[in-house]
């Protein structure tokens, strides 16, 4: 046994693949999975917030709509950088920023005092948003066992939801009592996660292999309990197998290349469909309630709470089902089912209806939403992971962005009903893409499955 030898992610991924779920990655994907909770509590509370800011500012639809874009906008730039920063600098660095950014500028934005100091809150709130959440994925499944990863890295989008939910609760408990402010301050508690628990975490070992760091890598390794001797076993194991041609090292331009159109297009459009659905939902569903059915502000938010905690049973099956039936399934059904859903919002009239269309359509999108983001961050190799894996994200974030903005104007314009027929339409797109473009990831090693078909 050879301390000088080189390791490689190949190498890593098969001595990560024989270790059993233990405390120190359980610790790394809690970490990961609270990041995500607040990152969800963050990005909504705006929505609970919008009908008394509304109401404080005298905004009018477009203007509401501005609101609801501008973190996404944030969330989509700020993807695209931090992919950059975590290829380059490692995913540790970029697990502590992000957290730290998106909580200050979270209490910031509830001293507001005017549409522009809000919007601008919000966009460098989005900043920070959209960087945690592609790299903590990919931190996450880069290191995870491959027999269980589906649900390992499923923890994580699972406590989205949760985060919605309880952004709901505190909406439903705060906001008619002490206000819309309030309730941005308490999205200033992240920050705590920056000083006191991810410091712990350590850097991915696999990037720190092809960094070329490779006492560092068998440090992290070591750490969630991977010896020298189950390297070693690893290496011989690799050795006795046939031989492959090499590899070339993926590179950013890759992404660019025939070698991986089929997995970009896919991720790319499959995000931005979603996104724009997904935000269209979640941002205006509590001012439609309230505005344009006429619900008072007591029920809507009661209602949005229902729906978000449908959401999370919604999460919790795709969580159970996610090893057994694969990625690519539970995308296409998850999608296909809210696009339904969704259309069936142009026939809901009584209350009743529109709560469980609105029911329907949470827990099937967040089946889809789950599995997407589990399935985004396998397909790419280690180098281009966080790049690739935050560009499709931020493109997502973007679909997000331009869908407050359209639904601002269609609502405006006393058409409702082309927006429900616009979310039906990009869900059925995000069903179809993976239907016909989809790997399934389910079970296979992260390296076999970021080579180009």
């Amino acid at each position: 046994m050879s301390r000088t030898q080189k390791l490689t992610p190949e190498l890593i991924g098969r001595a990560i693949d024989s270790i059993s779920l233990n405390k120190a990655l359980v610790f790394i994907i809690a970490v990961a999975a609270a990041g995500f909770f607040f990152d969800s509590f963050d990005i909504v509370i705006v929505s609970y917030a919008l009908p008394l800011i509304k109401l404080e500012f005298n905004l009018d639809p477009k203007q509401v709509g501005l609101i609801g874009s501008a973190a996404l906008a944030g969330m989509g730039l700020g993807s695209w950088m931090w992919g950059w920063v975590a290829d380059r600098w490692g995913r540790r660095v970029v697990f502590a920023a992000t957290v730290l950014m998106f909580s200050v500028c979270t209490g910031i934005a509830g001293l507001s005092m005017s549409l522009g100091f809000l919007i601008g809150a919000r966009f460098m709130t989005g900043l920070g948003l959209g960087g945690m959440v592609p790299i903590d994925q990919a931190l996450v499944a880069e290191y995870a066992p491959a027999r269980i990863r589906g649900r390992v890295s499923a923890t994580l989008p699972l406590c989205w939801p949760i985060g919605i939910f309880a952004a709901a609760g505190a909406g439903l408990l705060i906001v008619p009592h002490f206000g819309w402010r309030w309730l941005f301050a308490l999205g200033v508690l992240p920050a705590v996660l920056v000083f006191f628990i991810r410091r712990g975490v350590p850097e991915s070992p696999r990037w720190l292999a092809d960094q070329g760091r490779h006492e560092e890598a068998r440090a992290s390794l070591r750490y969630v309990g991977v010896d020298d001797a189950t390297i070693e076993r690893a290496r011989s194991e690799l050795a006795a197998l046939p031989a492959t041609k090499p590899e070339p090292e993926a590179k950013f331009a890759d992404l660019f290349s025939a070698r991986y159109a089929r997995r970009v297009a896919h991720t790319w459009l499959m995000w931005f469909c979603s996104g724009f659905a997904a935000t269209a939902f979640s941002v205006w569903l509590p001012s439609i309630f309230a505005t344009y059915y006429h619900i008072n502000l007591t029920r809507t938010l009661v209602y949005t709470f229902i729906v978000a905690g449908t959401s999370v049973v919604g999460r919790m099956f795709a969580f159970s089902l996610i090893d057994l039936f694969g990625r690519k399934a539970l995308i296409v059904i998850g999608y296909g089912v809210a696009g339904g859903a969704a259309l069936m919002f142009t026939q809901a009239t009584t209350e009743t209806a529109l709560l469980a269309t609105a029911m329907l359509y949470g827990f099937f999108a967040d089946i889809g939403s789950l599995a997407m983001t589990v399935y985004t961050p396998e397909v790419y190799p280690v180098r281009i992971r966080g790049k690739g894996a935050a560009i499709a994200m931020g493109w997502g974030r973007f679909g997000g962005m331009v869908s407050p903005i359209v639904a601002g104007f269609l609502i405006s314009a006393d058409n409702l009903n082309y927006v429900w027929g616009l979310m039906g339409a990009f869900q059925f797109t995000s069903a179809g893409l993976t239907l016909l473009l989809a790997h399934e990831t389910s079970r296979r090693n992260l390296e076999s499955v970021a080579k180009p078909a």
